[in-house]
């Protein structure tokens, strides 16, 4: 199989269709293009719901083990419920240290502050054989209700930048080499993009102004956002591609390493369907958000991008290209 997500013909295949349990409290089974499940607190039909999202260090950068939490936690966010506290699955190479691990567990913890989560619990082993650390993260939360499905003739909103967080860490990681092209100001600049955590407030402010439904951008990009919400809800898609948000220190560091900084993972960017936009994105200014109206989700199955009067279909979600990334920086040392 490829690297990275699995496809979707995967998944329905060989992950969908064979769970068949059901139970009278869960309201959100698994399902494609959606990042969290739920039930019902007490079986009660009007109480409160547990939001659990799932994130994990696989795929991202292993010098940033905080993302695993950030990708957790900001489904849980999407899903529109407020964090409560991350298990956290440790699984350590035999090489690992001690003074390492109190690193790292200080990192984690961190994270997981930084939505008002605290760490609950998990497990924490060594593996002999294993060639890299893996965590793997479980957030909790609890929402009143979860955010409704897109319709067609809704507006799509970006809040926050794309591929921000990868191109801040490759801005840190690749420094040395990258000073051949870029001064350290452009470096340390770009690197503070990868620090910004506007996703709670973004995600506050859309549920304020009438959402209909929320998706963080995460493996795959904006492309793999933007794909997956349409296949959730069955609705197509109509984007202007030059619309995206997306800061010029980004460009220059993808374009520097031949990525395409719309199939990169993101860790603080929210997608979002809503009846008015530009309302939206005037209130996320306010809160000095960044965000702009990308286009609008249509009827029928069509997903358009627009790049000026170049006209041309989404594909379904590719490999993150940060596992190019670290096929060409390897090849380069």
């Amino acid at each position: 199989m490829r690297k990275g997500k699995l496809t979707q013909a995967a998944l329905d295949r060989s992950v969908l269709r064979v769970l068949k349990g059901k139970q009278e409290d869960v309201v959100q089974y698994p399902e494609y293009g959606c990042g969290y499940g739920a039930f019902r607190n007490g079986g009660e039909a009007g109480g409160t719901l547990t939001v659990t999202a799932c994130g994990t260090s696989a795929g991202f950068p292993g010098s940033a083990p905080e993302f695993a939490v950030y990708e957790a936690c900001s489904h849980l966010l999407a899903a529109g419920a407020e964090p409560t506290g991350v298990t956290v699955q440790l699984l350590l190479p035999e090489e690992y240290s001690e003074p390492e691990l109190k690193t790292l567990t200080a990192t984690l913890d961190q994270a997981a502050g930084h939505y008002g989560a605290v760490i609950l619990g998990g497990h924490t082993e060594v593996v002999p054989g294993l060639v890299k650390l893996v965590i793997t993260v479980t957030a909790v939360g609890k929402a009143k209700s979860l955010p409704l499905k897109a319709e067609p003739e809704l507006d799509l909103v970006v809040a926050g930048t794309i591929a921000g967080s990868a191109a801040a860490r490759l801005a840190a990681d690749q420094r040395e080499q990258l000073l051949e092209c870029f001064s350290e100001g452009f470096l340390n600049d770009t690197v503070k993009i990868g620090e910004e955590r506007n996703l709670p407030e973004a995600v506050k402010i859309a549920a304020e102004n009438g959402v209909c439904q929320m998706k963080a951008v995460s493996r795959g990009g904006i492309f793999g956002a933007l794909w997956e919400m349409a296949e959730q809800a069955k609705v197509g898609l109509d984007v202007e591609l030059k619309r995206i948000p997306i800061c010029q220190e980004t460009i220059e560091i993808c374009e520097y390493f031949s990525l395409n900084p719309y199939q990169m993972f993101c860790t603080d960017t929210l997608l979002a369907a809503v009846p008015d936009g530009a309302q939206l994105v005037r209130k996320l200014a306010g809160a000095q958000i960044p965000a702009a109206v990308i286009g609008r989700t249509t009827k029928g199955k069509e997903r358009i991008l627009r790049n000026g009067e170049e006209i041309r279909y989404l594909d379904k979600p590719q490999t993150d290209e940060w596992y190019a990334g670290e096929e060409r920086i390897e090849c380069q040392s």
